[in-house]
């Protein structure tokens, strides 16, 4: 909570202890961000009425520093200066009653206390609390001196497990040392590693461009890196070496790290997740990746601690690795140093550049190869008969769906006719008592009568026939021979639909087409007559010869794309083919040379990019 910093008159204060008799200066203790932060979080929660708090150290000119404030988000500079106050002092000051506020509307206690242990300065813990009574600020100020005695504990937890740290940190750089072999040196990494942070997994990768490949896995002696989670552990370390920064998840800051990778490898389960990059005698070599339990998030002690490791472990990794490689790569590299010393390295690494560069343009534009423009590929019905709601309703029944065959006449779905049966029903009552009226006036002989009652009957009729024609519409029959191609009513009884709204599709299964999508920058040289080739997802081993038909002259954007409709129709048609197959369709469209083929789209963008500048 912010607050407006008001005037604090010396008058105003009160020590509820005793003056701590001091004749020299503090000794301050350093202390910790991450153990002040817990320590005052805490001691805000203990204590009822909180407002803000803050706990600060004596700085090197006599100022007070600030070591963390409670709600994090808060910045109460009337709590600076109490606590400089109660520094100055050497004791614990109450102020009771100070109106904050940014006009003053509230009112609270401020109470400061020195944390001293062993005639040395832990720090000065100054809260903004609501008013109370002088036993219960004394009170307060009591629970803050007791839990001076708490953070020295915690001084001590925090000095002995960095010690631990460095133990374990020498013990594992000689092991890695000692090893035999780098993927031995590795698999003692990860296990060491996932046992000293009590991880369920622990992975080592080693960088090869701009990829990971991973070198072992903590409690696994064989690895697939074709999975999917082995493939998701090595985005993960990608993502934190693009960064060149180590990356936790869940986050505890706000930064603005990408973290995509780690959030999926974390949905896999454990569910907390730590990379550190793994720095190497030039560059980064590799990755760690440490996994555990998403109750047990790592926090910013332990991820320090892990970049310690990985700067003392990496070094050495890659010293055996480097010693590791084939027979080949140590005699290139031999021969590289030899011609170096001979002609100059940086010049031979230039000179060989150009050479392959030259030597690739002049094969690339001398051989020639068939061009080919690729698209997005469909197979479609010729034709496509439509089933409408002929009215608004209900859908009552549907045995079939899109995927299944049909014969002319099946039934695809029938909507609710209730409506129309009570409307039929009334219209027969009507009928029946208008005949009966019919009949009496016919025994009269009431020829007037008689002519407006035939008149009333043609009209109920008529009615009749109109009701019985909504009602057998009511039925979704198939037109024709063939295969539903959309609608799925079957899961779905019940749900309303509205006149007009298009139900099913329905496709014959022996005439089919075949819809391009063909990129606004290849339509350009495709015509009518053209040949090519469809390789379906369905059918990966089996190329369907095509001939290009009509361009339907109609852009259509999807996608981020622009794409033009190509007709074709199969040359030879297979049984198997079923409207809605997509796949990849590659149009002959002559030969090119090699040079053209990769650098024609290109140079189009340039010569595009610079007509619209003018030139």
């Amino acid at each position: 909570m912010s607050a407006s910093p008001q005037p604090l008159p010396e008058s105003d204060f009160e020590a509820p202890t005793e003056p701590l008799e001091r004749p020299k200066p503090w000794v301050v203790v350093p202390l910790p961000a991450a153990v002040a932060e817990d320590w005052l979080a805490l001691q805000c929660q203990m204590v009822a009425g909180v407002i803000s708090g803050g706990l600060f150290s004596l700085g090197d000119d006599g100022t007070p520093t600030m070591l963390a404030f409670w709600p994090q988000d808060s910045r109460d500079s009337s709590l600076v200066e109490f606590a400089g106050q109660a520094m100055n002092q050497q004791r614990s000051l109450v102020r009771s009653q100070i109106a904050y506020g940014s006009q003053g509307q509230h009112t609270a206690d401020l109470i400061a206390c020195p944390l001293v242990a062993a005639d040395r300065l832990l720090g000065v813990a100054a809260l903004r609390v609501s008013t109370r009574s002088q036993a219960q600020q004394q009170a307060v100020t009591q629970l803050l001196q007791w839990g001076g005695l708490w953070l020295e504990n915690l001084l001590r937890q925090h000095a002995a497990a960095l010690r631990a740290t460095d133990r374990f940190t020498v013990e594992l750089a000689t092991r890695v040392l000692t090893s035999k072999a780098a993927r031995l040196a590795a698999m003692e990494i990860v296990n060491q590693l996932s046992d000293y942070f009590g991880c369920e997994r622990v992975a080592i990768g080693r960088r090869r461009g701009p990829h990971v490949s991973l070198l072992a896995v903590s409690r696994m002696a064989k690895f697939d890196e074709r999975t999917h989670l082995m493939r998701s552990i090595e985005s993960a370390m990608e993502e934190a070496l693009e960064q060149n920064t180590s990356i936790t998840v869940p986050v505890s800051n706000s930064g603005t790290t990408l973290i995509r990778a780690h959030q999926e490898l974390a949905a896999q389960r454990p569910g907390a997740v730590l990379s550190v990059p793994l720095p190497g005698l030039q560059a980064f070599m590799g990755a760690i990746t440490l996994e555990r339990a998403a109750d047990r998030p790592f926090d910013e002690e332990e991820r320090l601690a892990c970049q310690t490791l990985a700067g003392l472990i990496g070094p050495a990794l890659e010293s055996k690795l480097f010693d590791e490689r084939p027979l080949a790569r140590k005699l290139g590299s031999a021969l590289s140093r030899g011609l170096g010393a001979l002609l100059g390295r940086a010049y031979l690494k230039t000179k060989l550049l150009l050479l392959a560069i030259a030597a690739l343009l002049a094969f690339s534009s001398l051989m020639e190869a068939e061009y080919r423009v690729s698209a997005p590929a469909g197979i479609e019905g010729s034709v496509r008969q439509v089933l409408v709601a002929p009215n608004a309703g209900y859908v009552q029944e549907a045995p079939l769906r899109a995927g299944d065959k049909v014969k002319a006449g099946d039934l695809i779905a029938r909507l609710d006719d209730s409506e129309l049966q009570l409307e039929r029903s009334k219209w027969q009552s009507e009928r029946k008592r208008v005949e009966k009226q019919y009949q009496e006036a016919l025994a009269k002989r009431e020829r007037t009568e008689l002519s407006l009652l035939r008149a009333k009957l043609d009209e109920i009729d008529a009615e009749l026939r109109l009701v019985d024609g909504r009602i057998a519409r009511t039925r979704l029959l198939a037109p024709m021979d063939g295969m539903v191609v959309s609608g799925d009513y079957s899961q779905s009884l019940g749900v309303p639909v509205e006149q007009g709204q298009i139900l099913f599709e329905v496709a014959p299964l022996d005439h089919y087409r075949v819809v391009l999508e063909v990129d606004e920058r290849d339509v350009g040289d495709l015509y009518g007559g053209k040949h090519g080739t469809l390789v379906l997802s369905a059918f990966p081993d089996a190329a369907m010869e095509l001939t290009v038909g009509e361009v339907v002259p109609v852009a259509i954007s999807r996608d981020g794309r622009n794409y033009f409709r190509v007709e074709a129709s199969l040359d030879s048609p297979s049984e198997l083919l079923r409207p809605g197959m997509r796949g990849v369709a590659k149009v002959d469209m002559g030969s090119r040379t090699l040079l053209w083929i990769a650098t024609h789209a290109l140079w189009d963008r340039l010569r595009l990019w610079a007509w619209s500048l003018g030139f």
